[in-house]
């Protein structure tokens, strides 16, 4: 993951970070191996007082790069990770176990770890993949399954006697659109309410507006 061609990028970016504010507090540059020095290192490197407007905080460095940013309140937190156009894994850490959850739970991130790193890739049973630009789609897990099936939709009438056609109230054309507009909403109470009383008050409707 660490080749020299990329050295300069890496370099750019936490000069980038420096000027704009972050101090380095260790490493920073390539590093030359007294034993190998034909090798390809980058010294681990620590950022910190990293703000948003900071590039590196916007690519991937794919190096031995930690930043470290300060935030005031779980809100300010989750705005300045939400900054950043990424969204592959993350961590959550605190003592406070109920505060963690809470936090991981809003992070718009594919995978999240309280208090872990990296453990979900161990669990194959859950599905791995990012949202923003870390990627679409999902490996491991019944959904990376489903992303090599070709799923199909497929209904057919339970009583043969029952059919489906369009009401003629919101057939094409349609004559009244307030009247058809309130059938519509009644046909939607009526096949999702939360209870049979009101699902029956929304098919008395239905037969209402039908006449």
């Amino acid at each position: 993951m660490v080749l020299s061609a990329c050295f300069p990028r890496l370099e750019a970016l936490i000069a980038d970070a420096v000027a704009k504010g972050a101090r380095c507090v260790v490493g920073g540059h390539a590093y030359a191996h007294p034993r190998h020095p034909s090798g390809q290192y980058f010294a681990p490197t620590l950022l910190v007082d990293v703000t948003p407007d900071m590039d590196i905080t916007r690519n991937e460095t794919f190096g031995p790069i930690m930043v470290i940013m300060k935030f005031t309140d779980e809100q300010d937190a989750l705005a300045k990770v939400h900054a950043s156009p990424y969204g592959l894994g993350s961590s959550v850490f605190s003592s406070d176990r109920v505060r963690a959850r809470r936090v991981a739970l809003k992070l718009r991130a594919g995978m999240t770890n309280v208090n872990d790193f990296g453990v979900n890739y161990i669990c194959q049973s859950l599905p791995f993949g990012g949202v923003g630009i870390s990627g679409f789609g999902r490996f491991a897990g019944p959904e990376g399954l489903r992303a090599l099936c070709v799923e199909k939709a497929f209904t057919e009438d339970r009583f043969p006697f029952v059919k489906t056609p369009i009401p003629p109230i919101v057939d094409y054309p349609i004559m009244d659109s307030e009247k058809g507009y309130k059938f519509t909403q009644q046909i939607v109470a009526f096949a999702y309410s939360e209870s049979w009383w009101q699902s029956i008050k929304a098919g008395l409707r239905l037969g209402k507006l039908s006449m």
